[in-house]
């Protein structure tokens, strides 16, 4: 977690504000861009729902271990600035724009193929938000993952209460991580691909969680028990156990 004094904060305004006659704000609430008073870094802090900060920050990480270009995230400490004590920020990356789904360059085809990969097992409950750089493509948006959409009754309970809670959801992504099979050809048509070539690049980019090493799952529960419940943290590290057993098994 860092601190989260050492930014400056003003609204971030969202692009479909201008382009969307009507739009106000995203499912995560209005936004906030945070520049380090330092160094000047800038980050789009989520801080409204609580779901958001982990499913983001877990996310980021775990995108890092597939190879999937994605944000840098960070968990941060309570502001007055924010409308929760539950605040992520995220690095900003200069230079995104958009691209043509029949277009995509053949370098940055990894890219794609194994942000595919990532929304899959994160389960994300939105459309895939993907955008470009001369060097990548980039996921973002991972607030509706984890089969988390919505913390508030959860956090309002008990420790045992919230297992209980935590208990179907769990499950529920189990099963679904457990039944994967990576083979979703109208998606590799819609962007240009080849079906078994994104299937087979899906799954050598799952497989990157094999990896993964418990001392690093607790390291991530730890961060997460900085700002959330032991349950919670448990949560995302089955989360994250579930999709490397998966991997095994590839």
């Amino acid at each position: 977690m860092i601190d989260s004094s050492e930014f400056k904060y003003e609204p971030y305004t969202d692009g479909r504000v201008i382009n969307r006659p009507g739009f106000t704000v995203g499912m995560s609430g209005p936004l906030l861009i945070a520049t380090h008073k330092t160094t000047g870094r800038r980050f789009l802090v989520k801080h409204t729902y609580p779901h958001n900060a982990a499913n983001e920050y877990v996310a980021c990480w775990l995108a890092e271990r597939i190879g999937a270009p994605a944000p840098k995230a960070y968990l941060l400490s309570p502001n007055r600035a924010f409308a929760s004590k539950y605040a992520v920020a995220l690095e900003y990356i200069d230079g995104l724009r958009g691209f043509k789904k029949e277009d995509v360059p053949e370098k940055l085809k990894p890219d794609l193929i194994a942000q595919f990969a990532l929304c899959l097992v994160l389960r994300l409950d939105d459309m895939i938000q993907l955008s470009r750089t001369d060097e990548h493509i980039y996921s973002y948006d991972f607030s509706e993952g984890f089969n988390i959409v919505d913390m508030g009754l959860i956090l309002r309970v008990g420790e045992g209460t919230m297992v209980d809670l935590l208990r179907s959801p769990l499950q529920q992504f189990k099963r679904f991580t457990e039944k994967e099979n990576f083979n979703v050809p109208g998606l590799a048509r819609e962007f240009n691909l080849d079906p078994e070539e994104m299937r087979s690049g899906m799954i050598a980019a799952v497989k990157r969680t094999v990896a993964i090493t418990d001392e690093e799952l607790d390291a991530l529960s730890d961060e997460l028990m900085a700002m959330y419940p032991a349950a919670i943290a448990v949560y995302y590290e089955e989360c994250i156990r579930a999709i490397r057993e998966k991997a095994v098994k590839l």
